[in-house]
């Protein structure tokens, strides 16, 4: 219930910016079919809503989507499924997206695959995640952030705790964009740009489907 208070808290209202500046990187959605994986409550969906695309939302999570529709945040269509498993013919959109959410995903290779299979030719996936600065100074006061304030600040408006030790440790272990680019790569994906946001407290990467 206090997902979106805290995205805004926890990232001082970056992370409305961040998913903004996705559309910097992608051709003009007017009319193309879209994927938003691991959709939460949907802001990501409705900004691809407004920018024109024709938007499916998907999350594993139903209680997420009935809050999504709850603050008309959903305004296609709303699937419960697993982002790894997309419950759709191949070649079926155009762009992909997911926000904050390939960090929870068990087998990345699977679900680089599975998109890959749903995308049409020339489609692109855009990975908006949280990661790790580079600067040497900046990294050692983001950890600090990361294994004490974040996980004080989550766990005392949420309510849970350990959910926001887990964010903690998942932000803190997943792979550098340039791994995740080997594994876009080796996935199928014939081009892979990366784009970092806030000194690289998070980055956009798109990875283009060859057309054929």
């Amino acid at each position: 219930p206090t997902d979106d208070l805290l995205n805004r808290v926890l990232s001082m209202g970056t992370d409305v910016v961040w998913r903004r500046n996705i559309f910097r990187h992608i051709p003009p959605l007017q009319g193309r079919k879209v994927i938003d994986l691991c959709c939460g409550t949907g802001d990501l969906s409705a900004l691809l809503h407004r920018k024109g695309g024709r938007v499916v939302s998907l999350d594993f999570s139903l209680k997420m989507l009935q809050r999504g529709l709850k603050k008309e945040a959903l305004p296609g269509r709303a699937v419960a499924a697993d982002a790894s498993l997309p419950p759709f013919k191949p070649q079926t959109f155009d762009v992909a997206c997911i926000a904050f959410g390939i960090r929870n995903i068990p087998d990345i290779n699977t679900f680089i695959s599975e998109v890959g299979q749903v995308l049409a030719p020339g489609g692109k996936l855009v990975v908006l995640e949280l990661t790790r600065p580079q600067n040497k100074m900046l990294r050692t006061f983001y950890r600090l952030y990361l294994d004490h304030l974040l996980p004080l600040i989550g766990g005392l408006v949420s309510g849970q705790p350990l959910a926001y030790r887990y964010l903690s440790r998942t932000i803190a272990t997943f792979v550098e964009p340039a791994d995740l680019g080997r594994m876009l790569f080796q996935g199928g994906f014939a081009r892979v740009q990366h784009f970092p946001q806030t000194f690289g407290i998070a980055t956009i990467t798109v990875a283009h489907k060859e057309s054929v």
